[in-house]
């Protein structure tokens, strides 16, 4: 009787522990995923790893700075040459060699004036050969003039056939085209000797001499330049950053080194659409508004640009944090709070000033800006800001804040 009982009472214990076997791995199978099985994805887990660090790493202490729309400064300039308007490079019209120059650099001229001969040597025969032709083809014209008016008079009298008379009708005309083609001819070989004197066009000034006495130039090779008398401009280059400073400008003015206490009013003429490929500059071309005798060609000017109500957010240097080369800055959001936070912000970056660089995109005025400590911040990180100057201020006031 024991021995059943003891027998039942180990059966049910065994079904028992079978139950709950099954029972848990049922339960596994269905049971719901957890948080960590739904978070698989990588930029979900690196969000969350950044946030966890940034929310471990302790408050810093930056300095910040207000954006602010600020007048650029009135100090942009450019440093240029003065040109005149419009520049000669004037080369014979025919090749040959250069026998005179007549004129050096510096020298003014005037219209017609001679400016270099080339040596006449092989141009005088052709001249004689070509005037021999026209002797030629003229004494041929006389005679068969002279024969057409004979065979006229014998057709009137019925001794000749009227097909006699069209040839030497069409011998007569073929000896005037010959004629005019010899002298054609020889108004070349005219043209080409007095192409061997090179003469002004305009009233100028000689500011290059590219070939000297004795070179063997081509026909349209440039021999003297000159630089015509009136206008004037200033010829400035103008770096890539500072393209978009230039077309902002209101106005330009020029003062130059050899005339103190002068300034000419300028107008912006030209600008390059391309960039030089050695220089990587822009060529701006500046005519001077009311120049007078003093300004000279050739001397050193600056050009001041005039912005007038212009206005552009300028951050300090040390607030940019270029990561990928894409510039950002760290804006601090919550400043009022003891909860301040900053995020990074992707800025699209203008010229450089005195001031700092001008931010073309991506803050607005008001946006508060990290000034210090750039580079040790992570994305929502808690920071406490020391102080605020804003954009634009007198670098007085920055400077007061700075120290209390």
């Amino acid at each position: 009787m024991k021995t059943a009982f003891k027998q039942t009472a180990l059966a049910s214990a065994f079904a028992a522990v079978a139950l709950s076997t099954v029972l848990a791995g049922c339960s596994g199978k269905d049971a719901p995923p957890t948080a960590q099985t739904v978070d698989q994805g990588n930029g979900a887990a690196s969000a969350r790893v950044g946030a966890t660090a940034a929310a471990n790493e302790p408050v810093r202490p930056v300095r910040t700075l207000v954006a602010g729309a600020a007048p650029l400064a009135e100090a942009t300039s450019l440093p240029g040459e003065v040109r005149a308007r419009h520049e000669q490079r004037l080369g014979f019209r025919v090749g040959g060699k250069l026998a005179r120059r007549a004129v050096e650099v510096g020298d003014a001229v005037k219209p017609g004036q001679l400016l270099a001969e080339l040596d006449a040597q092989d141009v005088v025969p052709a001249i004689h050969a070509a005037a021999a032709q026209v002797e030629v083809a003229r004494a041929d014209v006389t005679l068969q003039q002279a024969e057409l008016k004979r065979v006229l008079e014998l057709r009137e009298r019925g001794f000749v056939g009227a097909a006699q008379l069209d040839r030497q009708q069409a011998a007569t005309d073929a000896a005037v085209a010959r004629l005019r083609a010899a002298e054609s001819q020889l108004a070349n070989a005219q043209n080409a000797r007095a192409f061997q004197s090179l003469r002004a066009d305009r009233a100028g000034v000689v500011v290059g001499l590219d070939a000297e006495v004795g070179t063997v130039v081509a026909a349209g090779q440039p021999v003297v330049r000159i630089a015509q008398s009136g206008e004037r401009e200033i010829v400035v280059a103008v770096p890539e950053r500072a393209v978009g400073t230039l077309r902002q400008a209101q106005g330009f003015a020029a003062v130059v080194d050899a005339l103190p206490g002068k300034v000419y009013a300028l107008a912006l003429r030209e600008l390059a659409p391309a960039a030089d490929p050695a220089s990587r500059t822009y060529a701006a071309r500046f005519s001077v508004k009311a120049p007078d005798e003093a300004l000279r060609l050739g001397m050193s000017a600056t050009v001041t640009l005039q912005f007038g109500r212009a206005a552009a957010i300028v951050v300090p240097v040390s607030a940019l944090y270029t990561r990928d080369a894409k510039p950002r800055v760290w804006v601090v959001d919550g400043a009022e709070s003891s909860n301040a936070t900053v995020r990074l912000v992707e800025v699209t970056l203008g010229e450089t000033t005195a001031e700092g660089v001008v931010i073309r995109e991506g803050l607005k005025p008001g946006d508060r800006v990290v000034t210090a400590g750039a580079n040790l911040l992570l994305p929502g990180q808690r920071v406490r800001v020391l102080e605020a100057a804003t954009a634009g201020e007198p670098k007085a006031t920055q400077a007061t804040q700075a120290t209390q």
